[in-house]
């Protein structure tokens, strides 16, 4: 251990540095998994006798959704036991542990072929990925400045974004070409320096007296911080557009237009750079001009009329260009309405709120429960099709607009 440690004490900029690297590695591997994970799901299910004969489900992609909802309430209960967790152990130990496991998780995912293993091993590391994400918040939270968050966000959103940008086109090129496997075996290779990182730079981690908060924010809570409640809200919204188009664009985009997981990776690819483009004027834009509210607004607004659009260029056989622009609107509109929402919460707390960021850290798990339960009934019972999915996401993005008009800017 003392081998990888640095002699130099951390400054909060080069903590600044080292995390920004910290967050590049993590969101290269997961933007690597995740768009192929309910492809990988199906085509497990497909090829395992025995999960693909059980009468509960007519298809593999009506299974998959049912699988995201118990892989999301393990994140649950991880992300309800994190203050306890650290004041128990520390956020320094608890993130090392985990990302140990995370990279053993994505060698047995490279190399177990039976749904049987394939599941239980994608419902942890589902889970690992948003306690990781909920422990950088807490070391980035620990060195940033109140009169800085909008920038910080912004410019912390925008290195992920960068980190989510090729990945997609490797991971399609990898499955058209080897299969499944091979993507979840260079993701380890990827995340597996991140071991180090943290065991040089961040053993000496302080912590702070982290909160504890209920499950659900009650109602006097609710009513004595409106802001905090409408704002956990909007993020809700915003996780539940991401579960929608992670598990169900990728089913939809492949096995019913016909396009290509290679495609794909490059559709997504252009979509993604919107998270480039946008999160650092957006934050800029909130802590000097605007404020948050206008720009929440926007982007719930692209955001619906862009997924309305996606079974409409389908059915017209649209080309990859095309479809490529459709999703860079909508994730221009998502990449704000994120930007926003974690300027916006992370003003209200300071690195003490570990109960609160659990709050704001449950909207995914939650969305993810929320989102492949509505979908996977609506399927499972012929009352919508894979494509009219889409209609309905838009419908409930406008509903989601609701939220952010009901908060009070800060400035």
């Amino acid at each position: 251990m003392n081998f990888f440690k640095s002699r130099t004490p951390l400054s909060a900029k080069m903590a600044l540095a080292v995390l920004s690297t910290l967050l590049f590695l993590f969101s290269a591997q997961v933007s690597l998994t995740i768009y192929v994970d309910s492809s990988y799901l199906a085509s497990t299910i497909a090829n395992t006798p025995g999960l693909s004969s059980m009468e509960l489900w007519e298809e593999p992609e009506d299974m998959v959704g049912t699988l995201y909802t118990f892989a999301a309430l393990i994140t649950l209960l991880a992300l309800l036991s994190a203050p306890k967790i650290l004041r128990k152990i520390g956020n320094y130990r608890w993130t090392l542990s985990i990302l140990i496991l995370h990279v053993l998780i994505l060698l047995g995912l490279s190399m177990f072929d039976s749904g049987w293993l394939i599941i239980p091993l994608f419902m942890v590391e589902t889970a690992l990925v948003a306690v990781l994400y909920f422990n950088l918040d807490v070391f980035l939270e620990r060195y940033s400045k109140d009169a800085e968050t909008g920038m910080i966000r912004g410019l912390f959103l925008a290195i992920a974004s960068i980190a989510w940008l090729l990945p997609p086109v490797l991971a399609g090129t990898l499955v058209d070409q080897y299969g499944f496997q091979l993507v979840y075996l260079v993701g380890a290779a990827v995340v597996l320096p991140t071991i180090f990182i943290m065991m040089r730079y961040f053993s000496d981690f302080t912590d702070l007296a982290y909160n504890d908060a209920p499950f659900m924010m009650s109602h006097k809570t609710a009513l004595a911080h409106p802001n905090i409640h409408y704002i956990l809200m909007t993020n809700f919204f915003l996780h539940f557009f991401y579960a929608w188009m992670i598990i169900y664009a990728p089913l939809y985009f492949h096995n019913h237009v016909g396009i290509s997981y290679q495609e794909f990776g490059m559709m997504l690819t252009i979509a993604l750079s919107a998270f480039i483009i946008f999160p650092y004027p957006a934050g800029w834009l909130a802590d000097k001009l605007l404020g948050e509210k206008e720009l929440l607004v926007g982007g719930f607004l692209l955001m619906a009329v862009t997924s309305a659009l996606i079974p409409l260029f389908g059915k017209a056989e649209a080309g990859i260009f095309l479809f490529a622009l459709l999703l860079f609107i909508g994730r221009m509109g998502a990449s704000i309405v994120e930007t926003m929402s974690e300027t916006y919460f992370f003003k209200q707390i300071d690195g003490s709120g570990a109960g609160l960021m659990g709050y704001f850290r449950r909207s995914r798990p939650l969305a993810l429960i929320a989102a492949p339960i509505m979908a996977s009934v609506l399927l499972q019972f012929g009352m919508i099709d894979l494509g009219s999915l889409f209609y309905l996401l838009a419908f409930i993005m406008i509903l989601a607009i609701y939220f952010p008009l009901r908060l009070k800017d800060t400035l």
